[in-house]
């Protein structure tokens, strides 16, 4: 029987009839590293060469007369079955690459080049040349992985660092731990050294917030515990048979573990769990450990930072005290200013700076009248023209007071346009509707309202009633109507 090749070059040649060349090619099919095969019509196997049975662990004639399909992986179903039918119609094909499964189901990447078989000008089957390239595959993946991974750390880095807030910070490493490592459940537990133990700061479901405060574990206690306390990373890929592990949801199957460390010293841990056995390995120590390095330093800056403003706020309180003891009438009135100017803002959803300036502005916003005279702050008659301009010079004194402090400058502006009016007849510029920040309004709201429901030296005290039906007179001449009408609905009054 005699059989033609095409070539690339679509030229013909006798393969089996010359019995001079057939020795030549058996040697060469016999020692070559690459799968010979060769397939009929029908796409079944008819001749492999010994490297076949080298890569597949299969012997020879357990792969003989199998169709293609029956060893392909399912990824390459398509394109070989695609090469093949092109092939039956007499059109070459450019080399590809395909996955075949060994005896044990390992998959093998092959990269093949083919030609048609003619037999009498009708194409009788396929032959090819397949190079095994599963290592080359698996350095590229590898390589792949690594520049991904990097990319992703780099990325979440990038992100965390900028985060000042802790509890904005945890909840975005645990997003980012989540979307873009693909962790099928995470958390982040920080340790609370007073107590001794860890609570979860931040979690996926089945976790709700307001439950996670509530989940502690004592250092030693469960994976997380374990890790805490010996600050090293901890792998249970079967948690039923792991003494460490400590139940929080009966549907986790297996868990990792790594420590955050400031230094040498633990502050939390990062927590992956998955519904599923023998999910985790080496690598996933490594990946996590690289976003724990990351996310401590992240967390560090936070907690300096949470330190910091709390020194800041207590020196404001120290200022507020001071102002206030001038005063016997106002005493507490900055921190009820403080308490419904910010119930006003997360009504109107403000952003968490806004939110933020808002508090500090509740506190300072009488900080002026520290440069009034007390005989005038106490005066029990009314004031002339020449103390009412006085008194009207506290918010550019609070204004000058905390102008130098930066991460004031929110708070600064809007004690400084406290009191303009909503028509634009207000002090210092005279600016009128949305031109007044509106942290601005709201403590106008909230300051007037406070104002009227305490005694002051020159009048008793308004019923809450009688103060709402005032400022509703005032709408769209002193105060923002919008915000007055939010700050009546809270109070339950309108």
């Amino acid at each position: 029987m005699k059989h033609k090749i095409f070539s690339p070059a679509h030229k013909s040649i006798n393969f089996f009839g010359e019995t001079d060349i057939n020795p030549y090619y058996k040697l060469l099919f016999k020692n070559i590293n690459a799968v010979v095969y060769i397939l009929n019509r029908n796409g079944r196997l008819i001749y492999l060469n010994d490297f076949a049975e080298k890569i597949s662990h299969y012997k020879i004639n357990e792969l003989v007369g199998r169709h293609f399909k029956n060893i392909v992986a399912p990824e390459s179903i398509a394109i070989t079955t695609k090469t093949f039918l092109k092939q039956l119609s007499g059109k070459n094909v450019k080399p590809f690459e395909f996955v075949v499964l060994d005896k044990d189901g390992n998959r093998i990447y092959l990269k093949t080049s083919e030609h048609i078989i003619l037999k009498k000008g009708r194409v009788d089957g396929v032959m090819g040349i397949a190079t095994d390239i599963t290592e080359s595959k698996a350095l590229t993946f590898e390589l792949s992985r690594i520049v991904r991974d990097l990319y992703m750390l780099q990325q979440i880095g990038q992100e965390i660092s900028s985060i000042l807030d802790l509890e904005t910070l945890l909840s975005c490493i645990v997003k980012h731990l989540k979307e873009s490592l693909n962790y099928e459940r995470a958390a982040v537990a920080l340790i609370d050294f007073n107590r001794n133990e860890l609570t979860v700061r931040a979690a996926e479901l089945p976790y709700p917030k307001h439950l996670q405060p509530k989940l502690r574990v004592k250092i030693g206690q469960g994976i997380t515990g374990y890790v805490a306390k010996t600050g090293e990373p901890y792998i249970a890929n079967d948690v039923s048979k792991n003494h460490h592990y400590y139940v929080f949801d009966k549907k986790t199957k297996s868990e990792v573990a790594v420590p955050l460390k400031v230094g040498n010293k633990v502050i939390g841990v990062i927590n992956i769990e998955s519904y599923q056995k023998n999910q985790f390995s080496e690598r996933d120590i490594e990946l996590l450990t690289l976003v724990a390095n990351q996310a401590s330093i992240a967390i560090q800056n936070s907690q300096l930072y949470d330190s910091l403003k709390q020194s800041y706020l207590d020196s404001i309180k120290t200022l507020v005290s001071a102002l206030e003891a001038k005063d016997p009438y106002t005493s507490g009135h900055s921190e009820r200013v403080r308490h419904l100017a910010l119930r006003i803002a997360k009504k109107l959803k403000l952003s968490e700076e806004e939110i933020e300036e808002l508090n500090y502005a509740g506190y300072l916003h009488d900080i002026g009248k520290i440069g009034i005279s007390d005989a005038l702050l106490t005066k029990s008659s009314p004031l002339t023209k020449e103390e009412y301009e006085a008194i009207k010079e506290h918010p550019r004194i609070g204004h000058n007071i905390l102008k130098h402090a930066h991460h004031l400058a929110g708070a600064c502006e809007i004690i400084h346009y406290e009191h303009e009016r909503y028509d634009g007849s207000g002090y210092p510029k005279g600016l009128k509707k949305n031109k007044i920040p509106i942290g601005a309004r709201i403590i106008a709201v909230a300051d007037a309202y406070d104002a009227m429901i305490t005694d002051r030296p020159y009048r008793k005290a308004l019923s809450k009633k009688e103060a709402a039906a005032r400022l509703l007179e005032s709408c769209g001449t002193q105060f923002d109507p919008k915000i007055v009408r939010i700050f009546l609905k809270i109070l339950g009054l309108k």
